[in-house]
């Protein structure tokens, strides 16, 4: 029997998805997800960690404001560059799928409007990027 791990797929172009990886290959199903050789793990809040493309920002990805959003909502600003799948983790470290309360903590970030605190905490992370940061003051 197959075990499936519930994530979001958060894609650069604000497309976001649910996503059934499979438990037993799941490193290979989230590298292929997010169209990746390497990728890295960023922690957020409440158990749930991000895995995104290690090479983003140095092969051309395209900046991720939708998952850069989030790293900031929830407790880790992390400039985000591709595709990015986010996942629980158990108390042990390892990956699991999003519980319900996770789910909607995620979905919740998506559908507000960031506060001024985090647009402006957004700003600071994203100012080596200046087109961005205009488009940003424009919220």
């Amino acid at each position: 029997m197959t075990t499936t791990i519930r994530s979001v797929k958060i894609n650069p172009t604000e497309t976001i998805t649910t996503l059934d990886l499979d438990s037993a290959n799941s490193g290979n199903d989230i590298a292929a997800a997010i169209d990746c050789r390497m990728f890295a793990v960023v922690d957020l809040a409440d158990s749930i960690d991000l895995f995104v493309d290690d090479e983003g920002l140095i092969n051309g990805s395209t900046l991720n404001l939708p998952a850069t959003v989030l790293t900031h909502l929830l407790g880790n600003p992390t400039v985000i560059f591709g595709t990015a799948i986010a996942v629980g983790t158990n108390p042990e470290g390892q990956t699991v799928g999003l519980s319900d309360s996770q789910f909607a903590r995620v979905q919740k970030a998506f559908a507000q409007k960031p506060d001024p605190g985090t647009v402006d905490t957004l700003i600071e992370s994203l100012s080596p990027f200046p087109t961005i940061v205009s488009m940003l003051r424009n919220i």
